[in-house]
Parts: C-alpha cells; structure tokens; sequence
C-alpha cells in the first residue's frame, strides 16, 4: 500500500493533517511521527511516497531530518514538503532547500493548498520513480548492447581468423597442387617423353633396312602416331606447368598461352606488355599465371569472342593485368547468380587475389564484352 509520513512533534498538527489527508488521499496509509529520530526510523522502515515535515522540533530540527534522508539510500528520492510557521520568510526557505526540501507550506496553512503540494510531491516521486525505471532499462538495454557487441566483436574476429586460414590454406593447396602438376610434367617430359622419342628413332631407323612394303607402310604409320603423341605429351607437359613460365617469367608464359588459345580456339589475341620484368616470388608468379589462364578459359567458354586483349602495366607499386574480350559480356548486377553458376568464378577469383594482397574488378555490358582487372603489389 502507497504510503505517506507526516513528522511533527505537535500531535494536534499530526491528527489535523492525518484527518485532511485521510479524506483526500484514502488509497493511502498515513504514517505520524513526533520526533525528527522517529521519522527517519519509519522513513528508513516504510519507504512512504513523500514525507510532510515540520521544521521547529526540540530534538532534531527539520532542517537535520531532511539532510539525513537525503544521504540515506533508502529515503533520498523521497519528496520532501516542509512546513513552517517561518515559510514566509525567504532565509528560511532557502536553508530548507539546501537541505533537500522539494517544497513548502506556511502554517496556518488552507487545506486546499495541502492537497494541492502533496499532490505536486506524488507527481514528482511518480515522475522521478518512471525515470529511474527508464534509466535502468536503458543502462540495462546499454549493458546488453555493449555485451552482445563485444560478442559480435569477438566471433568478427574469429570469423576473420578463420577466413585468413582459409585464405592461406587455399593458398597452400594450389601451391601444392602446382607442385604435383610440376612432377607430373616432369615425368611426362622425362619418362614418357623419352621413351615415345627413343621408340620413334628406332622405328624411323627400321625404314632403312631391306623390308618388304607392307611392313614399311606399318612402321611408317606407327612412327606418325608415336609423333603425335609426343606433341600431345609435350603440349599436356606445357599445360601442366609451362617451363617458360619459370625459366623466362610471367609475360613469355602469358603470351605463349595466347598463341595456343589463338591455334585452338581460332581467337585472335593482342598482348602488351609494358613491363618485361615482372618481380615476383615465384609462388605469388604462379598464381597470377592460373588466375589470368582461369579468365581466358572462361573468355573461349562463355564469353563467344572473336578478340581477347591482355595487358600488363606498372603504375607507382602495382602490376595491373587486365584481360578484355569483345564477346557477348553479361549483367553486372547479376554477377552473384553468375558465380553461384561456375560462371567467371569471380569469388575463388578475388579469393586467391586477397591471400596476396591483391585485388580484382570486373566491368560487363550485355553484348558490350568483359573486362577484368588484376592489380598486384610488387613488393608481394
């Protein structure tokens, strides 16, 4: 129950008050006390919604009693009404006011303007007490906001954790892929190779030799296929891991790639290369070779072309390639459902550019063509 507290040590004033405030506020409990002790112990015991205080009391006067409510936890939110015989005179007020009183009232006081400031002092607990409840939700909203931020923060960082492991562990593998293709070809150009060129001289030799037609006619076709296959081997050794792109760099490697994708696919290349030099680390060098491979199988796959051009210039501390095709091109703002499609495969794409530090752009127009943009760091 809402409660009210009168401290007077008159108890005529305390039953007059007791009588207006029982007929005005019935919904509440009116506490009385006679001594300013007495009142802090209700005060303390009862917590009421405002407390009514005289200020001229033998023991310990009002002006004490409100100072010790404001300090104490419990009470200090409690408005407080003095009342004083002294309320007309302004030193008197302004003391009462120091010492915490919300407002006051001069005896004789009229029992409308009781009312009316016991009204303005639950007003005031009540408006006080919503916002206290307001700022306890909000610091309550602020705690969980910043808890659930460092959460956020802390699975960020996880996630970026594992997305650079994931980054150096692609890296890795096509790194590692690359040295399988390096002993595949290897032993395609050592073993094979040299076997299929060791049979072919000693077949060509045979046609020398005093045979009967028929079996020159059979050594002669053989001798064809075994050709043929050591160009097929020797073309499936340069796919596999080219030797130029080791023994003379990355532009020689990229311009051989042109001119075989020129004989098989009949699509006219230019290439310009600013930038003969190209300093790479060798890992960083094979990358950008597969990617630049990667977007001209996917220019004879997709793009319909009939000119593709490769660029390779130097600007400031990057390399930049570019690779432009006149083909049938596509819907930029549709380039998500493209790579969910295999498409351009401009996700592993920009993938293997950002394990090095680099980046990738690619602008498309239907039936305008395609240009993709490669931009490394030489330092990389």
């Amino acid at each position: 129950m809402k409660k009210i507290l009168a401290i007077d040590d008159v108890k005529n004033n305390l039953i007059l008050i007791k009588s207006i405030l029982n007929k005005q506020f019935d919904d509440f409990e009116i506490l009385m006390a006679t001594s300013g002790e007495e009142g802090l112990r209700i005060a303390k015991e009862h917590s009421p919604h405002t407390i009514l205080l005289d200020i001229y009391m033998p023991d310990m006067d009002g002006y004490e009693v409100c100072k010790e409510l404001k300090k104490h936890k419990k009470t200090k939110n409690i408005p407080i009404l003095m009342i004083s015989a002294y309320g007309g005179d302004s030193k008197v007020r302004v003391r009462g006011l120091n010492a915490g009183a919300d407002a006051f009232i001069s005896k004789p006081f009229h029992m409308e303007e009781l009312v009316a400031l016991v009204n303005v002092m639950l007003r005031i607990k009540n408006a006080e007490d919503l916002l206290r409840d307001q700022n306890s939700n909000l610091e309550s909203t602020i705690k969980k906001l910043k808890k659930a931020e460092k959460i956020r923060k802390r699975n960020l960082t996880q996630i970026r954790k594992y997305q650079n492991k994931l980054k150096r562990l692609n890296s890795e593998l096509i790194l590692t892929e690359e040295k399988e293709k390096k002993a595949i070809a290897g032993y395609l150009h050592d073993g094979i190779g040299q076997t299929l060129s060791i049979a072919h001289i000693r077949l060509t030799s045979l046609l020398n030799a005093d045979l009967n037609d028929k079996t020159k006619t059979t050594i002669d076709e053989s001798t064809k296929l075994i050709d043929n296959a050591i160009n097929e081997s020797r073309l499936l050794t340069y796919d596999l891991s080219p030797p130029i792109l080791y023994e003379l760099g990355l532009a020689p490697a990229i311009k051989w790639k042109l001119e075989q994708i020129q004989v098989k696919g009949n699509l006219i290349y230019s290439f310009i290369c600013s930038e003969h030099n190209i300093n790479l680390n060798t890992d960083c060098l094979i990358l950008v070779y597969r990617i630049v491979c990667e977007l001209l199988l996917n220019v004879i796959k997709h793009a319909n072309a009939s000119f593709v051009t490769v660029e390779i210039s130097k600007v400031r501390r990057n390399y930049h390639i570019s690779v432009s095709d006149d083909g049938n091109g596509f819907d930029y703002n549709k380039v998500s459902n493209l790579n969910k499609q295999g498409g351009y495969g401009l996700f592993s794409i920009n993938e293997r550019l950002d394990s090095i530090n680099g980046n990738f752009m690619i602008y498309s127009k239907l039936n305008s063509g395609t240009v993709a943009k490669i931009t490394i760091p030489i330092n990389t």
